[in-house]
């Protein structure tokens, strides 16, 4: 994924790990290319509806359209999140590389404050929600019915990385969100984690430290039965998209 922009601060491929495939996927060469939606409207600072419903901004337009020319080749697949603001980042790249088969996987965010924290609120509003929960550090703790708890979203974590790795495709590319993204990322350093406590808390410190910003990717190589992740990169802003 080529891109002319500086890479993170860190460099997550420091980490190899025997992914959980089949032999026949560990002898398969495949490189995914894992981006962050563009910006959206509640990265941006405004009042939400629902966790999936928020649009792009016209930065995110613009980081969707770089993503796509960012691209050297054509996917062999391209993954997408149900949210819409993952389904309209993916959208450039799914009109310049029409042939490319799109499937909507289980990729969205861990959004496990529920559906009622973010009717008419804003990121600044959820941030004490947020600080509560993480300061809890309770791997099984469901904020209101139908919240995602770290133990179910560990356990979507890696049944996505395992339909990775045993996916029949040299190339694909994934547009996802950032918690879910470094959850996979983090899987892969880790091996295969227990959702306890301890996980819980290594987990947040690896969010929080680790930058990757609206609009990035990152390439990950699993080959000879090994992931590795190269650097964030962020490709270049094109002027031309409104």
């Amino acid at each position: 994924m080529p891109a002319s922009a500086p890479p993170g601060p860190r460099d997550p491929g420091a980490f190899v790990s025997a992914p959980t495939g089949s032999l026949h996927a560990m002898l398969r060469a495949t490189t995914l290319h894992l981006f962050r939606h563009g910006e959206s409207e509640a990265n941006a600072g405004e009042r939400t509806l629902a966790p999936d419903s928020a649009s792009l901004t016209a930065k995110g337009a613009r980081q969707a359209a770089a993503i796509a020319v960012a691209l050297d080749r054509a996917p062999s697949l391209i993954v997408v999140s149900s949210h819409r603001r993952a389904r309209q980042t993916a959208a450039p790249t799914c009109a310049r590389f029409p042939g490319a088969p799109l499937e909507v996987w289980p990729v969205e965010e861990f959004h496990y404050l529920g559906a009622a924290a973010y009717r008419g609120t804003t990121k600044r509003d959820r941030r004490p929600s947020v600080a509560e929960y993480w300061s809890a550090c309770d791997p099984s703790r469901e904020c209101e019915p139908g919240a995602e708890s770290f133990v179910v979203f560990v356990a979507r974590v890696l049944a996505v990385r395992e339909r990775l790795e045993g996916a029949d495709a040299p190339r694909i590319a994934v547009f996802s969100h950032k918690k879910f993204l470094h959850g996979l990322l983090w899987s892969w350093r880790e091996g295969r984690p227990e959702p306890d406590a301890a996980a819980m808390a290594r987990f947040r410190a690896y969010d929080r430290d680790e930058a990757f910003p609206n609009g990035a990717g990152v390439d990950v190589e699993l080959s000879g039965g090994v992931a590795r992740a190269g650097r964030l990169r962020v490709p270049d802003l094109p002027e031309d998209v409104t």
